[in-house]
């Protein structure tokens, strides 16, 4: 299968986060698609195919060892190389079986709007922090992910986490984050053992419970955030109602 690799929410800086993206005509057979996700070898394959409306697609995404029900930043990829190939769309609406993601062009970047999933405070469940290597100040749960708030950004950057021990854990995704004290409001780290990517480099589905949970403890809705993967990257957010709209740069190869 013919495919494009493009790397999103990478500046000067930053190398942000790759995502392969595949257009085809109807979905390939599933065990297909995984394979080549798996051959592919980046934290995310899109397979993207043609709806009814013109500006309107089918979405799936794969890691390299299973399909996951959300990936903004595969779905960002998706968004520039549509945009790429036709240059007078301005706005997409991508439909998988989770939902309904809407992008658009802004200027250079690319802007993508998610569901909010408010996290509610929780304890830490027994061996997740030993598994992290890390301290907390708070925890949180939504959904299928658990949020560990830390008391400093140098915290965040310097968790060492034992994934076979966080795999074992009952959460797709762990997201540790914490206030920042530089020119973004608050930084992140996420890790997804159980899905085969042990730390992914920047993710917009953490954001999406990231931006309420931070917009609460900040008072305002509109944030800036650092993720401290090793090649990192810089997203930018609007938290409106229920939606939560993400911004930032994608970058053909």
């Amino acid at each position: 299968m013919r495919f494009h690799v493009v790397d999103t929410f990478a500046d000067e800086s930053f190398a942000g986060n790759p995502a392969a993206v595949v257009v085809a005509e109807a979905f390939p057979a599933e065990a297909a698609m995984q394979r080549e996700a798996h051959r592919i070898g980046l934290p995310t394959t899109a397979f993207v195919v043609p709806a009814v409306a013109p500006e309107e697609y089918r979405v799936r995404w794969f890691t390299p060892y299973k399909e996951i029900n959300l990936c903004g930043h595969a779905t960002i990829a998706s968004a520039r190389h549509l945009f790429d190939r036709d240059t007078g769309l301005k706005r997409l609406t991508f439909v998988s079986d989770n939902g309904v993601l809407r992008a658009e062009r802004d200027g250079d970047l690319v802007a993508i709007e998610l569901q909010a999933v408010p996290p509610a405070p929780c304890e830490p469940p027994a061996g997740l922090l030993e598994a992290l290597g890390t301290a907390a100040a708070r925890c949180a749960v939504s959904s299928d992910d658990i949020l560990v708030e830390v008391e400093s950004a140098q915290a965040v950057a310097a968790v060492r986490p034992d994934f076979a021990a966080l795999a074992a854990q009952p959460f797709r995704g762990h997201i540790v984050t914490a206030r920042a004290s530089s020119d973004v409001d608050f930084v992140s780290r996420t890790f997804f053992p159980a899905l085969g990517v042990n730390e992914d480099q920047v993710c917009v589905s953490a954001h999406c419970k990231l931006a309420p949970y931070w917009a609460e403890r900040l008072g305002r809705t509109r944030l800036t955030a650092l993720q401290l993967s090793q090649r990192g990257g810089r997203l930018e957010m609007t938290l409106a109602g229920e939606r939560v709209r993400v911004l930032g740069t994608a970058v053909p190869r």
